[in-house]
C-alpha cells in the first residue's frame, strides 16, 4: 500500500474511533442526565410527602398559621379562619427541594407538589401527592395516658382483631402496645410477672421500670407526643331536654338520650336494642353500676356514652355486645377531676374507653377487650387487656387529624 493509501486508512480509523468516542461520551452524558432526572424525581416525591406531613402538623399543632389565603399573602389566623377559598403554603427545604401545598377550605383535602431542584429551575421535575384528611382514631394502643401508666403484678396484655372473629387461638397477636406522653422517670411502671405482648413508649425523657420476671415482646422508645384532644359532646346531645335520673334496669332503643345520671343497683341490666344509642350524662356522678350488673348491646346496635362526671362500675360486671366487638360500646369522658373512670374487680368488658382528662382504673382480675386511654391508667393485679386492632381504624368524634386516603396524582 502506498503512502496515500496508508493515510486514507489512518484517517478512516481516526474517524471511526472519534465517532465511537463521541458515542460513548454522548451515552455517558445521557446517562448522567437520566440519573439526575431520576434523583430529582425521587427527591420531588419525598418533598411532596414532606408537604403532606407538614400540613398534618399544622392542623394538629400550629393552627395552620404557616398557610396563607390562596392568591394572596394574607396569613391564616387559624385552620378555620382563612378566607372563603383554599389556603396555600410554600416551603423551600434548605439544601434540597421545594414544596407547595394547596388545602381546601374545609381542611379535608391537601395536594402537595414537590419540585426539584427547585420550583423556579428550568429543569424542574415535579411530583404531586394528594391526601384526604380526617379524624384519626385515638385507639392506637391497648393502654395510653398523658401521664402515668401502671401495670400491677401478673397483668397480661396482647391483641387480636375483632374483624377476624372472637379473641383466641389463631386470632391473637402481640400488638397490644402501652404508651404515655409522660417525660419523667418511671412514668410507666411494669410490675412483676407481667406479659406485655407489644411495645412500650414514653415521651422524651420518660423511662420505664420493669419488675421481676416480666416480658415485653416489642421495643421500648421515648419519642411520644400523641395528641389526645378533649372530648366534645355532640351538639345533638347537649341540646336535648334532660330526662333526670334513670334508676335500675332499663331497655333503650335506637336514639339519643340525655340524663343527669344513670344509677344501676346490684343485679340489674341495661339492654341496648334496635340500632345506635347515644347517651349523654351530665351529673357529677354520671354513671354508677353496682355488682353483678349486665350491660348488653344487641346485634345491629351500638352504644356511645358521653359523661361529664364520674363513671363507676362495680364487681362482676359484664359489658358485652353481639360478638363482643369493642367498637360497639364506646365510652367518652369530659371529666377533669381525679378518678373519673373506675372499673372494679372480676369484670368482663368489651369496650373502648377514652378519658384523657381523668384517671382510669381497671380492677383486679378484669378482662378488657378493647382499648383504654386516660390522664393516667392503672391496670391492677391479674387483669388483662386484649387490644382490638380494628379500633385503630375507628372513625370517632375525637382523636388527632391524620391521613385517611393517600395517592400520587
Amino acid at each position: 500500500m502506498n503512502k496515500h493509501g496508508s493515510l486514507a486508512v489512518g484517517l478512516l480509523l481516526l474517524l471511526v474511533f472519534t465517532a465511537l468516542a463521541a458515542g460513548v461520551l454522548l451515552r455517558g452524558v445521557n446517562e448522567n442526565i437520566l440519573a439526575n432526572r431520576f434523583a430529582n424525581s425521587t427527591q420531588a416525591f419525598w418533598a411532596a410527602e414532606a408537604g403532606v406531613q407538614k400540613t398534618i402538623w399544622e392542623i394538629n399543632h400550629n393552627n395552620c398559621v404557616d398557610f396563607v389565603q390562596q392568591g394572596t399573602s394574607t396569613a391564616c389566623t387559624s385552620c378555620t379562619s382563612c378566607g372563603a377559598g383554599n389556603k396555600t403554603m410554600a416551603v423551600s427545604i434548605s439544601g434540597s427541594c421545594d414544596y407547595d401545598v394547596v388545602m381546601n377550605n374545609g381542611n379535608t383535602t391537601a395536594t402537595s407538589t414537590g419540585a426539584c431542584p427547585n420550583r423556579s429551575s428550568s429543569s424542574v421535575i415535579k411530583r404531586n401527592v394528594q391526601a384526604t384528611i380526617g379524624q384519626k382514631s385515638p385507639f392506637q394502643y391497648a393502654a395510653f395516658s398523658q401521664g402515668a401508666v401502671t401495670l400491677n403484678n401478673n397483668t397480661f396484655i396482647d391483641s387480636y382483631n375483632s374483624n377476624n372473629g372472637a379473641y383466641g387461638g389463631a386470632n391473637t397477636a402481640t400488638n397490644g402496645s402501652v404508651g404515655s406522653n409522660g417525660t419523667t422517670a418511671g412514668i410507666i411502671s411494669i410490675g412483676n410477672n407481667i406479659s406485655l405482648g407489644g411495645s412500650v413508649s414514653t415521651g422524651a425523657g420518660g423511662t420505664v421500670t420493669v419488675g421481676n420476671n416480666s416480658i415485653i415482646t416489642g421495643t421500648t422508645t421515648h419519642t411520644n407526643d400523641v395528641s389526645l384532644p378533649a372530648v366534645t359532646v355532640p351538639s345533638a346531645l347537649t341540646g336535648l331536654p334532660n330526662g333526670g335520673t334513670q334508676n335500675g334496669s332499663a331497655t333503650l332503643t335506637a336514639g339519643d338520650y340525655k340524663y343527669t345520671s344513670i344509677s344501676m343497683g346490684n343485679n340489674t341490666t341495661l339492654n341496648i336494642t334496635g340500632g345506635n344509642v347515644r347517651l349523654y350524662l351530665t351529673g357529677a356522678s354520671a354513671f354508677s353500676a353496682g355488682n353483678n350488673v349486665s350491660i348488653t348491646v344487641a346485634s345491629g346496635a351500638m352504644l356511645q356514652v358521653f359523661v361529664d362526671g364520674t363513671l363507676s362500675i362495680g364487681n362482676n360486671v359484664t359489658l358485652s355486645s353481639s360478638g363482643n366487638v369493642p367498637k360497639n360500646i364506646q365510652i367518652y369522658s369530659t371529666y377533669s377531676g381525679a378518678n373519673g373512670v373506675t372499673v372494679n374487680n372480676n369484670g368482663v368488658l368489651a369496650a373502648a374507653i377514652y378519658a384523657p382528662g381523668t384517671d382510669v382504673s381497671i380492677g383486679n382480675n378484669d378482662a378488657l377487650f378493647g382499648s383504654v386511654i386516660g390522664k393516667t391508667v392503672a391496670v391492677n393485679n391479674n387483669a388483662a387487656i386484649h387490644y382490638d386492632e380494628s379500633l385503630g381504624n375507628l372513625i370517632t368524634t375525637v382523636g388527632s387529624t391524620g391521613i385517611t386516603v393517600w395517592q400520587e396524582i
